[in-house]
């Protein structure tokens, strides 16, 4: 199941995380949303999230030299609770694009390239992974709205482990992931022909050298993330236990989204 699009004109990848399946019942909407970034919304785009959403907190993990060259748009402006945590940073980037080249030159396939992507973002991005959960779980923390610059890679693993902890299906949680690959297309147009997140930080010559799939959201992508998640952490709640999050703080999660 996929959950429910909210339509933006000024954002392309913001959806509800209402209504996913787990053993305890539906997920609630309106308490987790994820997009792409926020610096292009219109003034009704505010207002629908302020006013018909009732959004209150805003989980930005885009770099601080993406933020500082974007900043947060017209949301910034209306009072907002706003979290800025940094998941990994430009030299890791650049560093992560060489690592990928070597892959796809060796024949990786590319869904296991990325996955392997969001494992080192588990790696760089357990203390903001883990400050980002306990914010949501704070007075006035949702609802809350997780995004990075096109809302898949950073928010993905973000909201794959909120998901898990949560104990929605495992089917929910890579259809969640792929549906974002449908919402490319003016996403990339906003940043330019060609251009990813990534590509924003770095010369046009290097730019120029990551290769399309990096642009999609393969549903085997997120399987081989969850997959990872299970036999290395024993999945998202083993991970967040493993970076200081309590089982009391987990069992707060499952109860304000579930149910």
């Amino acid at each position: 199941m996929i959950p429910a699009w909210i339509e933006l004109e000024g954002a392309h990848n913001a959806r509800d995380m209402g209504g996913l399946t787990t053993p305890d019942g539906p997920t609630r909407s309106g308490v987790l949303l994820r997009s792409d970034a926020l610096d292009q919304l219109t003034p009704g785009d505010v207002e629908r999230l302020t006013e018909v959403v009732g959004l209150s907190h805003v989980i930005d993990l885009r770099s601080g030299s993406e933020r500082e060259r974007r900043g947060r748009g017209l949301l910034g402006g209306t009072g907002i609770r706003y979290s800025e945590l940094e998941i990994i940073g430009v030299d890791d980037m650049t560093r992560r694009q060489g690592e990928r080249e070597t892959a796809v030159a060796a024949g990786r396939p590319t869904a296991e390239i990325m996955s392997d992507g969001y494992v080192e973002l588990l790696a760089l991005g357990g203390q903001s992974f883990s400050t980002a959960f306990r914010r949501i779980l704070e007075p006035g923390g949702s609802p809350v709205l997780v995004h990075c610059a096109a809302g898949k890679d950073r928010t993905g693993v973000m909201i794959a482990l909120l998901l898990d902890v949560a104990g929605v299906d495992r089917a929910d949680i890579i259809a969640d992931y792929a549906a974002t690959d449908g919402r490319m297309a003016p996403i990339l147009e906003r940043f330019g022909v060609g251009a990813s997140y990534e590509q924003a930080n770095r010369p046009d010559d290097a730019a120029a050298r990551v290769p399309a799939f990096v642009f999609g959201a393969q549903a085997d992508t997120m399987a081989h993330f969850v997959r990872h998640l299970d036999t290395t952490w024993g999945g998202g709640a083993g991970y967040l236990r493993g970076h200081g999050i309590t089982d009391d703080e987990l069992a707060a999660w499952r109860t304000l989204f579930v149910g």
